[in-house]
């Protein structure tokens, strides 16, 4: 008989970790984010070699998973490293990833594989990234090799990882590259491109690897009123057009309604919005709530709105299954991401029993690693890393995230 409290979620629900290989692997010198570092880019002047050095080390991070109680995890393939030109690819690369996803397998760790996670080649990006036209078709000669080469290894694709993000951060705010601010015309021309290049690697997919589910991974920053007035509530609808919408044909269409088997969505913060005059704010301002927790990026920290970000997905697209691919928070005091792990856990749980169809939950990230624009100022990790020897420590919440998996539920309160 069990025990009276027990928060148990579905059989088969999948627990995992997720990361990406620009992230963690180290030596990654053939992209654009490469150049972006070099470049000086980095508000810490870090840059990403040699990170976690995953490229070699990927086999005891796996093991650590294990420790982890890990039967999942997400993890990308790096475009760069298996078409380092134009329509060369490396076969060294190409066995890497097989020995990557056979160990995986081994270790009874279902791989979700994200085939852009926002690095891309330095050729494809000299020739103008995903602003340029015929940039799906530049992509999908790698979609179709990995599919060839890997695919039987493969449990999910993500194609895609977070296109409304990649667009604005790359063509609104400036911070990734190729470092464009304020350029609307290109911000929908990359999302065109993702659109197109998610569909038809939806349908490749689909045709290379059979009965392999397919998504992508959507961010949901939670756009807010600051106040009870119109002006507000049509300021959520404006900031809502750039981050859950993309052009298809002479309308905007949401990103959510895609074609795919299932929804990857990666859920961190919100915002109160109100109207701004200033062009640099988009002409919205986005405040966080007052007094609420911020974590160490200042963003706000409410695990409820997990719960409301599933209700809303499973509104959308009630035909579809949920996988939550990215959720964690940047604090050094491990303490705060212990308390808001298991309270961002409770209310996936309340989502699930409330009728949204979750399927599983992969945490950012394992180890702590290269945060993009931050360098390694921002620590994500269940598992924390020394820089200078490379030594992994599991974290306590790392052992309680080991001891939800293990038992595929919340603790007794």
């Amino acid at each position: 008989m069990e025990e009276p409290g027990v928060r148990r979620f579905p059989d088969g629900f999948l627990w995992g970790c997720s990361t990406a290989a620009h992230q963690v692997e180290g030596g990654n010198h053939n992209n654009d984010w490469w150049e972006w570092e070099r470049s000086g880019h980095i508000l810490t002047g870090d840059n990403s070699d040699p990170s976690c050095e995953q490229w070699d080390r990927f086999a005891a991070d796996f093991q650590l998973q294990a420790e982890l109680a890990n039967n999942a995890h997400r993890l990308s393939i790096e475009w760069s490293r298996v078409e380092p030109s134009e329509g060369q690819f490396d076969e060294e690369a190409i066995e890497h990833y097989r020995q990557v996803l056979t160990e995986l397998r081994r270790l009874g760790q279902a791989p979700m594989v994200t085939l852009h996670h926002f690095s891309s080649p330095s050729w494809f990006t000299a020739r103008g990234g995903w602003a340029a036209r015929g940039a799906p078709s530049a992509w999908l000669p790698f979609v179709d090799r990995v599919a060839e080469e890997l695919g039987e290894l493969v449990a999910l694709w993500c194609t895609i990882n977070e296109p409304n993000i990649y667009a604005y951060q790359g063509w609104m705010s400036g911070e990734f590259p190729p470092g464009h601010k304020g350029d609307v015309p290109g911000l929908f021309k990359v999302l065109a491109n993702m659109r197109r290049a998610h569909i038809a690697a939806y349908r490749l997919l689909g045709r290379r690897t059979p009965g392999v589910p397919v998504g992508l991974a959507h961010h949901k920053w939670l756009m807010l009123p600051a106040r009870p007035r119109r002006s507000d509530r049509a300021a959520v609808g404006v900031a809502r057009l750039a981050m859950e919408r993309w052009p298809v044909g002479g309308r905007l269409a949401r990103v959510v309604d895609a074609p795919g088997d299932f929804i990857g969505l990666n859920h961190y913060t919100g915002s109160l919005c109100s109207p701004a005059m200033l062009p640099a704010e988009g002409f919205i301002r986005r405040t966080n709530p007052p007094g609420m927790e911020e974590n160490d990026f200042g963003w706000a920290q409410n695990p409820r709105w997990m719960r409301t970000c599933l209700q809303e997905m499973h509104r959308l697209r009630p035909d579809l299954p949920l996988y939550i691919t990215e959720s964690g928070t940047a604090v050094r005091d491990d303490r705060r991401r212990e308390a808001f792990l298991e309270a961002t856990l409770e209310e996936v749980w309340l989502a699930i029993a409330e009728g949204c169809d979750v399927r599983g939950y992969f945490h950012w990230t394992s180890v702590d690693n290269f945060e993009w624009a931050r360098g390694y100022a921002m620590q994500f990790g269940l598992i924390g890393l020394d820089l200078e020897t490379q030594r992994r420590t599991i974290k306590p919440s790392g052992r309680l995230f080991a001891e939800i998996a293990r038992t595929n539920a919340l603790p007794v309160p």
